[in-house]
């Protein structure tokens, strides 16, 4: 992925970190939180995995999805330490904690 949004941000591989201006770490923020892709096929339902490992759920407030340790801090979908079955509960943990995670943004 990232030497797909270097060129979409027009930016050196080469180029150094402290180098980066704010404008570009603006345009990294804004591709990042909405990245083009187009999904061309599906594979195999026996290819379908999930992430194991993540944000430990003890930290996280389960009304708001929000971090205990780090204020203004929200956590959804596979960044948590949860495990579910391939077949759409994955996908149905990411949506509901999405949305739990979203309330408070309105």
């Amino acid at each position: 992925m990232v030497p797909v949004a270097l060129r979409m941000l027009t930016m050196s591989k080469e180029q150094k970190i402290h180098d980066v201006t704010k404008e570009e770490r603006g345009r990294i923020v804004e591709l990042l939180k909405a990245f083009p892709f187009t999904i061309k096929g599906l594979r195999d339902f026996s290819e379908a995995i999930i992430t194991r490992g993540g944000v430990n759920v003890k930290e996280i407030d389960p009304s708001t999805m929000a971090s205990k340790l780090v204020k203004q801090l929200y956590f959804a979908g596979e960044v948590l330490d949860l495990d579910a079955l391939t077949g759409g509960y994955n996908l149905q943990i990411a949506w509901s904690t999405g949305y739990v995670a979203g309330l408070l943004q309105r």
